[in-house]
């Protein structure tokens, strides 16, 4: 899957990840929105961004917003203890990366 990030700092590009959580706690390490592109999107072409791209993950929105988003994909968001977690539904499992797993952005 190929993805583009943005954050408030001005922090942006693409990146490819197969893992859609990997993804998510790459950006999630900056604060960044994430977007999943569709297939075969190399650059975004900015006129056409929502139909390009897909809102994955906002890291400043509360849980419920995100689990909209990835209840599509098997996931939902919610705190567990004092941690935000991404929990895969079927299982109940929490799925979580250590930051030395996910891709190193800035």
């Amino acid at each position: 899957m190929r993805f583009y990030y943005e954050n408030s700092l001005g922090d942006n590009g693409y990146f490819s990840e197969k893992d859609l959580v990997k993804a998510i706690y790459t950006v999630w390490n900056i604060e960044a929105n994430l977007y999943l592109l569709d297939d075969g999107i190399k650059k975004i072409d900015w006129k056409s961004f929502n139909q390009q791209a897909k809102l994955i993950f906002a890291p400043y929105e509360e849980n419920e917003f995100n689990t909209e988003i990835l209840e599509e994909y098997g996931y939902k968001m919610e705190d567990v203890g004092k941690e935000r977690e991404i929990i895969d539904i079927k299982t109940g499992e929490v799925v979580k990366y250590d930051w030395s797993e996910v891709k190193q952005l800035i």
